[in-house]
């Protein structure tokens, strides 16, 4: 029985590497055929994000563009704003809920924390357990924009299928967080990144996981048949030699 449940254990790890692996090299070949759309795209939504409201839809928007560049349909700058328009209600509610939880979220784990006497310990145990239910409600982001953008109106649908695609991909759905994290760190150090790339480099990661993940879920579509992304470094330095660009 050890054994069988470490096997199960092994496999499923694989199984989130062999989603991993060919998400982030999609999602760089992606990132370099649209770079210039991209880069327009990141500088519209930072400016929609002054507003803050406008923000989640903003964000919306620019999943809508990575969901056409992931399924590699002919893509401009109006597909953002048609994802702007088109999923600016339940963007808001996603963002509302992200905010609501973050604060409640704050609020417990502060309080909790700072009990003292006999119910010090009890309270650190809560503050505990409410971080990690931050920490889980963090990896839900990875699927709730994509969820969205690929039609989903209610917001309690999507919070349960972004919750129920975590639980069933945990160790995916960290792996893609964390590059997704990463991704935002180096453009944030780098400053121009921020300007440039950040939200759009995001969206495009997390898009193009969400497509290799559904791989596992509907083996016959079309998505899943598509060729392996076989283009390497030399190709990005003389594309004219490569295989041609989808």
């Amino acid at each position: 029985m050890p054994h069988e449940q470490h096997a199960r254990q092994a496999d499923n790890q694989i199984r989130a590497a062999d989603i991993l692996r060919p998400t982030f090299k999609r999602f760089l070949w992606n990132s370099f055929d649209h770079v210039g759309l991209l880069v327009a795209a990141n500088m519209l939504w930072l400016v929609l994000c002054l507003p803050v409201v406008t923000a989640p839809a903003a964000t919306a928007g620019l999943f809508h563009l990575a969901r056409g560049i992931a399924e590699h349909e002919p893509v401009s700058i109006r597909d953002f704003l048609d994802g702007f328009r088109g999923h600016f209600l339940p963007a808001l509610k996603a963002g509302a809920f992200s905010l609501a939880a973050a604060f409640v979220l704050w609020i417990n784990i502060d309080f909790y924390s700072h009990l003292g006497g006999r119910a010090s310990v009890p309270g650190m145990l809560l503050a505990a357990a409410m971080i990690w239910i931050g920490g889980f409600v963090l990896l839900m982001h990875a699927h709730m924009f994509p969820l969205i953008v690929t039609g989903e109106r209610s917001l309690r649908a999507v919070l349960k299928k972004s919750a129920l695609l975590t639980l069933d991909n945990l160790g995916f759905t960290v792996g893609i967080t964390v590059q997704a994290l990463s991704v935002a760190a180096l453009s944030i150090l780098t400053g121009a990144g921020l300007v440039l790339a950040l939200g759009s480099l995001v969206s495009v990661l997390l898009t193009t996981g969400h497509r290799e993940l559904l791989k596992k879920y509907f083996p016959d579509s079309d998505a899943a048949r598509e060729p392996d992304e076989n283009r390497t470094f030399r190709d990005a330095l003389r594309p004219w030699e490569g295989p041609k660009a989808r």
